[in-house]
């Protein structure tokens, strides 16, 4: 079989046609729907969800999902939106320091938990999703910082060339493509696949599923971190609840499964991912300058994510069906089943 009859049979491909096909109706039905202004936004959107997705994709691949991402990124920003406030003489970059090591010290927190002391990072992770939003609420009583630092502030309003594509969207194109090389051509990558799929045979090729989930939990804080700073940039300020109201990590979550990340792990691919979180962005954005309300497109993202869910399971009990597998000899998912890591 040809490269490109085996692309065009990919998940990938089909991911491309949805899109155009959207974007073809909305040109249709509203001419001047993506103007420069719209497009700048959807790609201003992509870029923390791109750097966001990169860490919850890896995270899928090896059994494991981290639902305080998104609180992460919010206190991440807070953290940096503080500091500024009260040390406007300090050069910013320090303060960016400082959220990203918050980023380290998140994710290392939710590896013990889920990997030193084996709890269901499920479970786990929503727990420290509420503590991080309920320190974020209550240290800020709910309100917002401004950030009044015009350099940092104008890191999201630079533009490539004069088109309506900002640096930030690069920035994220780009670490999409070193954890997608990272994915398939490391030694690690293939570990993460083999710890994902199948934590028993990983083990007894030698390697340590639960140190490699410990090391994505810390990957996924840091990027979450950084998610965080361009969303802070964007918008000029640091927020309890924007990453939250956004619901910025379930949309990854979808992506990453539209795309061919399996939700059992040990499969996916992170280019397959971000064309995934490309068409969820621009059906969301379609429908919003078409003038349906925010409820519609929460329906829609709801709706998605369980289809996406329910073929991924599907496939998987047919393909464990046809060589004589059990469910649970898959071990997972296993951000839900305690003692199959």
């Amino acid at each position: 079989m040809s490269r490109f009859r085996k692309f065009t049979q990919s998940k990938s491909f089909l991911l491309i046609v949805l899109t155009l096909i959207i974007l073809a109706i909305v040109f249709i039905v509203e001419p001047g729907a993506y103007n420069r202004g719209n497009a700048a936004q959807l790609m201003a959107t992509l870029s923390y969800t791109g750097v966001m997705l990169c860490g919850i994709a890896m995270l899928l691949m090896s059994g494991g999902f981290d639902f305080s991402t998104s609180a992460q990124a919010s206190v991440a920003m807070l953290i940096f939106a503080e500091l500024v406030r009260r040390f406007p003489s300090v050069p910013f970059p320090i303060f960016m320091l400082c959220a990203l090591v918050f980023g380290v010290i998140s994710g290392s927190i939710n590896a013990f938990f889920a990997d030193g002391l084996g709890l269901m990072p499920f479970i786990c992770t929503i727990g420290m999703s509420s503590v991080w939003s309920g320190l974020a609420a209550l240290y800020t009583r709910g309100s917002t910082i401004p950030i009044r630092n015009a350099t940092f502030n104008s890191i999201a309003a630079q533009y490539v060339f004069g088109t309506p594509i900002p640096w930030t969207f690069v920035f994220a194109l780009v670490l999409v493509l070193i954890y997608s090389g990272v994915v398939k051509y490391t030694r690690f990558g293939r570990s993460i696949l083999m710890s994902g799929g199948n934590p028993t045979a990983a083990r007894l090729a030698g390697l340590n599923p639960r140190k490699i989930q410990a090391m994505l939990f810390i990957n996924n804080g840091v990027l979450a971190a950084v998610a965080g700073l361009i969303w802070a940039s964007q918008q000029k300020m640091g927020s309890p609840t924007g990453f939250s109201t956004a619901g910025a990590d379930m949309t990854c979550l979808t992506a990453s499964i539209l795309g061919g990340v399996s939700f059992m792990g040990g499969a996916g691919a992170l280019g397959g991912a971000f064309l995934g979180i490309i068409l969820i962005q621009v059906l969301a954005y379609s429908l919003q300058v078409m003038g349906l309300p925010n409820w519609v497109i929460t329906l829609i993202n709801g709706s998605l994510l369980v289809i996406a869910i329910s073929i991924d399971t599907f496939n998987v009990r047919r393909r464990m069906k046809k060589l004589g597998l059990k469910t649970a000899s898959m071990g997972g998912p296993r951000m839900g089943m305690p003692g199959m890591r």
